[in-house]
């Protein structure tokens, strides 16, 4: 399994979170709607991409951004499922439909 925070020591963004925002580096509105998933903890387990909120704003936020992180998710084959959590609690999850990539 694959874990980190958000941000390091160094102020890297965590590997995951930098490849689907990096799957949108050509789409400023995207962007702009993932920004606050920096502030996230992204992990994957078992076929589950996780992504873990410090609040309920940002948790409100991912889950409003489900569409666009589904899709990244889904052309880099991270993972099946994602799941968004606040306070350790699951707050949202998505599936991931490989079916809908016009590759």
């Amino acid at each position: 399994s694959t874990y980190c925070r958000g941000l390091t020591i160094m102020n890297r963004i965590c590997q995951l979170a930098q490849l689907i925002l990096d799957f949108y580096r050509e789409e400023p509105q995207q962007l702009r709607q993932l920004e606050l998933l920096r502030n996230c903890q992204v992990f994957r387990r078992w076929g589950v991409l996780y992504i873990r909120c410090p609040n309920q704003k940002t948790a409100a936020a991912m889950v409003d951004a489900g569409l666009a992180i589904a899709e990244a998710v889904a052309r880099l084959r991270l993972s099946k499922k994602i799941t968004v959590l606040n306070n350790n609690i699951s707050v949202a999850a998505f599936p991931v439909d490989y079916s809908k990539i016009n590759a």
